[in-house]
C-alpha cells in the first residue's frame, strides 16, 4: 500500500558509520558495541522502521492580509516544528516497519495549535491571528534504530533522522521504544 513518506537520504551504510563514530558520549566507542555486525567491520543491528507525523496548513491574517504556514506534529509524543519539506514528500511503499500514530488528528491539531501559538509569541513585532486549518496531511519520517550492548549485557538502543542524518532526541527514543511494545502487545 503506498502511502505518503519523507524519503531516506542516508542509507545504511552511512548510518551505521554515524552511530559507531567515537565521541564523549560513549567513551569513545569503548562503553558500546553492536549486537550483531557484518563481515565488514559495521553494525548490523541496524533498521529503518517509519515513524507517523501530521502536517497542518494553518491560515494566518493580520490587518487585512491572509497567508499561511506549514508545521508538523509527530504523530507519537506531540512534537512540534515548522514543516519546510512539502515539497520533498512523496507517495510510495516504504520499505521497513511502518508504524501507526498513536494521535488521533483532532488531538495533533489542538498540538500544532499551541505550538504555533507559542512560535509566534516568541517572535519580535506584530503577530498574526491564527485562523483555522486549511489541510492536514499524514505522513511518515524514516527513522534509523541502532540496537548495541551498553555497560555488558544490557540491550539500548538510538535514533537517528534518515532524511537528515542528525540524531533525534529522547523524545522520539521515547516514542519507538513505545511503538514496538504496541507491536508486540496482543
Amino acid at each position: 500500500m503506498k502511502t505518503l513518506i519523507l524519503p531516506a537520504r542516508i542509507d545504511a551504510a552511512s548510518a551505521a558509520k554515524a552511530f559507531q563514530r567515537p565521541r564523549m558520549k560513549n567513551l569513545f566507542g569503548y562503553l558500546t558495541r553492536p549486537v550483531k555486525r557484518a563481515p565488514d567491520g559495521l553494525p548490523a543491528s541496524i533498521e529503518l522502521v517509519w515513524m507517523p507525523t501530521y502536517a497542518f496548513r494553518i491560515a494566518l491574517s493580520r490587518a487585512g492580509r491572509h497567508s499561511d504556514i506549514w508545521v508538523s506534529v509527530d504523530g507519537s509524543y506531540g512534537g512540534f516544528a515548522l514543516f519546510e519539506r512539502l515539497g520533498a514528500l512523496r507517495e510510495e511503499k516504504p520499505d521497513g516497519e511502518v508504524f501507526p500514530p498513536v494521535l488521533d488528528p483532532q488531538a495533533a491539531e489542538k498540538y500544532a495549535r499551541e505550538g504555533l501559538v507559542k512560535y509566534i509569541l516568541r517572535k519580535r513585532g506584530p503577530k498574526p491571528n491564527i485562523d483555522s486549518v486549511e489541510e492536514m496531511r499524514l505522513y511518515h519520517t524514516p527513522v534509523w534504530v541502532y540496537y548495541f550492548h551498553r555497560l555488558g549485557k544490557k540491550i539500548d538502543l538510538a535514533v537517528h533522522d534518515a532524511y537528515t542524518g542528525d540524531p533525534m532526541g529522547g523524545n522520539m527514543r521515547i516514542a519507538v521504544l513505545n511503538a514496538f511494545i504496541r507491536r508486540q502487545s496482543p
